[in-house]
């Protein structure tokens, strides 16, 4: 696997991150890792639309409060939903593409970070730590906010959207042989739009599904590269 840690914009060319050409191409000419305010200016539109914003953070770590119990605040997905923050850490390509697919879907990550959120807020009630297992439906949803494949049907057509970042991580690095976790999602006007706006519509569409058993069931599937300029059939 190629060191994901220097910054080399030429793999974000790749047909793997066609469905976010747009958003890619604010940062081609960045000759250095860009930083999180530069993220947070690059796609602060698309934030804005659900009143987020990417912070400069270190890796999230749960804070006992003074009466020995976990302080919700400090979970990564509550400060998200309560604060309006993204925690991201400088030179780091999972987070970099983490505020990749928040900016393609904004209102698809906020609906999954509220439902991360609740569950959170829940291990955490009235704990100083929390349990060392998750649910099944906490690893579902932590399965489709990092590996998600959403499999779109349209009216006539069917077509593949990466939304977990992960697998964009795992791209970046030169690793393309992983599997999605396939989410079934219809949204039938797909076939009528442009690319920007059928993502977008996907994205409103994520709000309307019930997330935590969205994913099927399984060992996943290959991801295929898209075109940029159209759907699959």
């Amino acid at each position: 696997m190629n060191d994901a840690s220097t910054w080399h914009p030429a793999r974000l060319a790749h047909p793997r991150f066609a469905r976010v050409a747009d958003l890619v191409a604010r940062l081609a000419g960045e000759r250095d890792w860009p930083g999180v305010a530069m993220l947070d200016e690059c796609f602060r539109a698309e934030l804005a639309s659900v009143g987020m914003r990417l912070v400069e953070a270190a890796k999230t770590k749960p804070v006992v409060r003074a009466d020995g119990t976990l302080d919700p605040l400090s979970l990564y997905e509550v400060r998200i939903c309560e604060c309006g923050e993204i925690p991201t850490r400088p030179r780091n390509a999972h987070d970099l593409m983490n505020a990749l697919v928040w900016a393609g879907f904004p209102h698809g990550k906020l609906a999954l970070s509220r439902a991360l959120a609740a569950v959170q807020r829940e291990r955490a009630a009235g704990r100083a730590r929390l349990p060392p297992t998750r649910t099944p439906a906490h690893d579902r949803l932590a399965m489709i906010d990092e590996g998600a494949l959403l499999c779109v049907r349209g009216a006539r057509t069917t077509s593949r959207w990466i939304f977990g970042h992960a697998i964009y991580e795992r791209a970046y690095a030169g690793d393309f042989a992983v599997r999605g976790a396939p989410v079934d999602l219809a949204v039938p006007t797909i076939d009528e739009l442009a690319p920007v706006a059928a993502r977008a519509a996907i994205d409103r569409a994520l709000t309307a599904i019930d997330l935590a058993s969205a994913a099927r069931r399984g060992p996943g599937i290959a991801i295929e590269d898209e075109l940029s300029d159209g759907l699959s059939a």
